[in-house]
């Protein structure tokens, strides 16, 4: 018996596919992709201005990228509907690095 896991089989929870974006004339993300399996956790992490907020923000829908797709659960969602997407956001989960219920 293997302990290992192979991710190859699993379903696609999260599919990034050449991302990019731009603040006025600074590009932000350059063709970045990954995948996230079912199961599997993904850490981002990077220096301060890397875009790691900026990825995440695309992935919730809370903002567009420039070009570049994502799919969540096989579903393109730049064309999500509001409620579609609001339905998607019930089943992934992100954590912002400073993100707090409450100030400290």
């Amino acid at each position: 018996m293997s302990d290992q896991i192979n991710f190859s089989e699993r379903q696609k929870m999260i599919e990034v596919s050449d991302l990019v974006t731009h603040y006025g004339s600074r590009k932000i993300l350059d063709g970045v992709s990954m995948n996230v399996v079912e199961g599997e956790i993904m850490v981002i992490m990077g220096g301060s201005g890397s875009g790691k907020s900026t990825l995440l923000r695309f992935l919730m829908s809370l903002e567009r990228q420039t070009s570049g797709t994502i799919k969540i659960l096989g579903r393109d969602i730049t064309k999500c509907s509001v409620r579609e997407m609001f339905e998607l956001r019930k089943k992934i989960g992100v954590a912002f690095q400073s993100g707090a219920l409450f100030s400290s």
